[in-house]
């Protein structure tokens, strides 16, 4: 101690490593808290590093929310990886994806879950860590915790699906709802938003609400030549509530020998090449389509938002247009048809 009695006071306490400042990452994993993040990173210099984990990677969907998430990145100066499984439906391979996250300590995470229970676990180790989780696209059934949930309103998305065909059959005829994967909570809100419009018309009758296609659009041709076969000409009307669906059930209507094509009322979900050319022929009476650019961007940005220590809001939602063949040239849809070009 006589030494450290020489020392400067400033010496000695180097020497003892006391500082008035304390280096640990500080979160709060609430809708608007005030602190989030790797606490010092944006002091630092060092880049944030967020994770952004989709449902998939193959449908065009996911194709155009990266090109939203990479223009969000851009625009924040942030380092982000958007990575999920190939195809959707992969739960265990998504779960993979979040705690190898946690583990390799992102500074956030971008979710969607492709089920709204097997995910939460995952999620839960990840707000144990101090990393604040935006969920996007998709929720789940507890969303406790979540930063913020940034996605369309499914539930009205689907009821106004519904309202149009109701319209379209002039209150009467026979419907088929094809269903996509049980635990997807985005289409499960679709489903039953179309469900709840047609139980309003008591003229409407449902052929078939129960069978689920699965991830895979060759599943989903399957299932609608299935429905074909068994109910044929009696078949007034037809919804499918996302991407994959709606693709299948149109290449099943495509290659029918009767010539079904345009006489069914068929109204699809999302965009494709496949599904824009069956608007344009007249197979496909309209779709739903989302701003998946948007989405993706507005996730990343709200992540960065939340680690800057900036209040976010709870849910933040991404409007939702109806496409028909009248107005799908107008800029504002036709944009929203071909989300590649924004990419």
């Amino acid at each position: 101690m006589h030494i450290l009695r020489r020392l400067p006071l400033v010496a000695i306490l180097l020497a003892l490593g006391i500082t008035g400042c304390d280096k640990s990452p500080s979160n709060s994993t609430g809708g608007g808290g005030t602190t989030a993040g790797s606490g010092t990173a944006a002091a630092s210099g060092k880049k944030y590093r967020i994770a952004v984990i989709p449902k998939g990677t193959s449908h065009e969907f996911w194709k155009s929310v990266e090109a939203g998430v990479r223009k969000a990145a851009d625009e924040d100066g942030v380092e982000v990886v958007f990575k999920g499984p190939p195809t959707e439906g992969d739960i265990s391979g998504q779960i993979n994806l979040v705690e190898q996250s946690v583990a390799n300590n992102y500074d956030a995470i971008c979710l969607a879950p492709n089920d709204a229970v097997a995910l939460r676990k995952s999620v839960d180790q990840a707000i144990a860590a101090n990393i604040p989780v935006i969920i996007f696209d998709s929720g789940l059934n507890n969303m406790e915790g979540v930063a913020s949930f940034v996605a369309t309103n499914n539930r009205r998305a689907g009821q106004r699906a519904g309202e149009y065909l109701i319209e379209l059959l002039g209150g009467k005829g026979h419907v088929i709802l094809m269903r996509y994967q049980i635990g997807s909570k985005s289409t499960e809100d679709r489903e039953q938003g179309f469900l709840d419009a047609l139980a309003k018309a008591k003229d409407i009758e449902l052929l078939s609400s129960d069978k689920h296609s699965g991830p895979q659009e060759s599943e989903a041709v399957k299932l609608g030549e299935n429905f074909l076969e068994q109910f044929g000409e009696k078949i007034d009307g037809i919804f499918c509530p996302n991407e994959s669906t709606a693709s299948g059930m149109l290449t099943a209507v495509k290659r029918d020998p009767r010539g079904l094509g345009g006489k069914i009322k068929f109204i699809g979900f999302d965009s494709s090449d496949n599904l824009v050319q069956g608007l344009k022929d007249g197979i496909l009476f309209a779709v739903v389509v989302q701003d998946p650019v948007k989405m993706g961007h507005d996730a990343v940005h709200t992540a960065v938002r939340k680690l800057r220590g900036e209040k976010v809001e709870p849910q933040i939602d991404v409007p939702e247009n109806l496409a028909r063949p009248k107005n799908m040239n107008d800029p504002k849809i036709d944009a929203l048809l071909h989300p590649a070009k924004a990419r």
